[in-house]
């Protein structure tokens, strides 16, 4: 497996994909761990970029309208947390996180975690850039108070001004920055935050004894997802570690299956996206990333993505874009970066 690359980008333009592929490639690219619905496929269009800094990752996000929903089953199953440093750049983002009502107009910042249920709508033409942070990575720097999730900083508060400015900044950085360079910008980033959150004191001292653990069986689950008998007993006699054991590893409300059969969901859809595989019948590629059940496996893919794999095949081979290969090596990559399975790292 490949490490995630630094810099990826998305562009849904309407004369290079059809509706349809619009619809799957934003929820693959933006929904690692949500729902992402958007009321009008047909005149959608959106545009991403992500630069790795380090452990952490910036975003530019600009779309049409679509909606944002992560529910507490979702958010309980979240078996790596990250911070999320949102500033509003223009538009208005609004809904609810963690409980509370959030509406974020141009210059606004918003914390949140990405473990908390989430239910937001950015609006059309809306664009905004996030600055994301493994909890791990955040905790060495400062002490994380549930104040914070959901916490909205209005443009005229010092807070927005800092680290919005600090946002604007990374985002003129370019693939080309140096790795010294990306440590510097990462190192200073994790400072501002800590100094303007009020949080300067590290809630942790030292790297927990389970995170090196933790990434192994990551990197153990996405390496063996062909295999169709991969589940918690395997995880089990692997690491020889009792199931109570590997849940308390994980997390306790971690559902590990659950887990592994979304990957392997997302790995037919984007095998479907890429038009690789059209000698292949969907059965036969469901196989080959374990989902044996055809049956199963067809229910279950519209159950997770709202469409038939038969409807997403038909509108990507309809489409016959030259330029359509182009469009897919983010939404994968990302969803990797999020579990922690970078192997670049």
């Amino acid at each position: 497996m490949s490490s995630t690359p630094r810099y990826m980008s998305l562009e849904l333009q309407r004369n290079n994909t059809s509706p349809a592929e619009r619809l799957a490639l934003w929820q693959d690219v933006m929904g690692a761990a949500d729902n992402v619905t958007i009321p009008d496929p047909e005149s959608f269009t959106g545009y991403f970029t992500s630069l790795a800094l380090g452990e952490l990752r910036t975003m530019r996000v600009r779309s049409g309208e679509f909606r944002y929903l992560r529910d507490r089953h979702m958010a309980r199953n979240i078996s790596r947390d990250h911070v999320m440093v949102n500033l509003t750049v223009s538009g208005r983002i609004s809904g609810e996180i963690a409980g509370h009502r959030v509406v974020a107009n141009e210059g606004a910042v918003v914390i949140s975690r990405l473990a908390s249920p989430m239910d937001m709508v950015f609006q059309e033409g809306a664009e905004w850039l996030a600055l994301i942070i493994p909890r791990t990575i955040l905790d060495k720097y400062m002490s994380w108070s549930p104040r914070l999730d959901a916490r909205v900083f209005q443009p005229q508060l010092v807070q927005a001004i800092l680290i919005g400015g600090h946002l604007r900044s990374l985002d003129r950085l370019t693939e080309a920055i140096s790795p010294r360079d990306t440590n510097c910008a990462a190192r200073a980033s994790l400072a501002l935050l800590a100094a303007s959150l009020g949080g300067v004191n590290p809630a942790v001292s030292k790297v927990e004894p389970t995170e090196d653990v933790v990434r192994s069986i990551r990197r153990f689950i996405a390496e063996r997802l062909s295999d169709p008998d991969l589940g918690p007993d395997v995880i089990c006699r692997e690491f020889a570690m009792s199931r109570s054991k590997l849940y308390r590893v994980m997390g306790d409300n971690a559902n590990i299956a659950g887990i592994i059969k979304r990957m392997r969901l997302r790995a037919v859809r984007s095998e479907i996206l890429s038009d690789r595989q059209t000698s292949r019948s969907l059965a036969e590629i469901a196989r080959s990333w374990g989902l044996i059940d055809e049956r199963n496996f067809r229910r279950s893919f519209s159950s997770e993505f709202g469409y038939p794999p038969s409807s997403l095949r038909k509108s990507v081979g309809a489409s016959g874009s030259p330029r359509h290969a182009d469009l897919k090596a983010s939404a994968s990559d990302l969803e990797r970066w999020f579990h922690g399975l970078d192997f670049g790292n």
